[in-house]
């Protein structure tokens, strides 16, 4: 609720004005913490545990509130959430279904049963630290993230940080190696469409924000895209970073 109300004011809107308008909503979580905290404690449910832990309240909650009319979706595709909402946020502005749209989501590790899993999993970091592409790299650190961005269509924009020319999901569908690794192939593939689509020449790219939890499945494999498609032909260097080294991995707000 806080962080829409300042996405909405920082891009130079009156939440009084959107009130009752077309505006989407299109946020993102996993596990509902509350819902298991309140499972263990063995206290009755009582008339707040569906709209404090049922997933979709996420979403809904913020359309109540603000009376946003739109599509109210929340979404859960693991590390990829935050962009598949922003996928479908974009989507819907393009159709029609909503003239604006808040893209958002939260992650708070109140669970040590997750870090507990994920750790017998070894996805997380025995030194604390996220060396993303580096050899050292040994997992991530999990980290906390409550995030909201107000979108809408350009000609109805009052402050713009910046323009969103294209975007594109996919799945990797089915992999001898198993469900949770990635595939450079389809990496590649969507980048490739999605460039092609968007009518920009990956050559005049010169920086790649990447995904980067710093393991070593998933970060050769980002590589490997990455060189096969911005790489071939270029002169200069290609920059290449991810924010989770100073933050850890935000897991699905990525």
């Amino acid at each position: 609720m806080e962080v829409t109300h300042e996405a909405i004011i920082d891009a130079g809107q009156n939440p009084k004005e959107l009130y009752g308008s077309r505006t989407g909503v299109f946020v993102c979580g996993t596990f509902s913490e509350p819902f298991d905290i309140w499972a263990r404690t063995g206290e009755e449910p009582n008339v707040h545990l569906m709209p404090a832990a049922y997933p979709c309240m996420l979403a809904n909650r913020i359309s109540y509130a603000f009376n946003f009319q739109g599509p109210s979706v929340m979404v859960e595709t693991g590390c990829s959430s935050s962009f598949v909402a922003l996928n479908d946020a974009i989507l819907a502005l393009r159709s029609g279904q909503c003239d604006a749209a808040i893209v958002g989501g939260g992650n708070i590790n109140l669970s040590p049963l997750i870090s507990q899993a994920m750790s017998k999993y070894n996805m997380l970091s025995v030194t604390g630290k996220c060396r993303t592409f580096d050899a050292d790299g040994q997992g991530y650190v999990r980290s906390e993230a409550v995030v909201a961005l107000y979108i809408c269509r350009k000609d109805i924009a009052k402050r713009s940080y910046a323009s969103i020319v294209g975007v594109r999901t996919n799945s990797d569908g089915y992999k001898t190696e198993g469900a949770s690794y990635p595939s450079k192939i389809m990496q590649q593939k969507l980048l490739t469409e999605l460039y092609t689509e968007a009518n920009v020449n990956p050559l005049d790219v010169n920086y790649i924000e990447a995904h980067g939890t710093g393991t070593k499945a998933g970060d050769p494999e980002e590589v490997h895209a990455l060189a096969e498609v911005f790489c071939k032909g270029r002169n200069g260097p290609l920059l290449v970073g991810s924010v989770k080294t100073n933050m850890g991995h935000a897991e699905c707000i990525s």
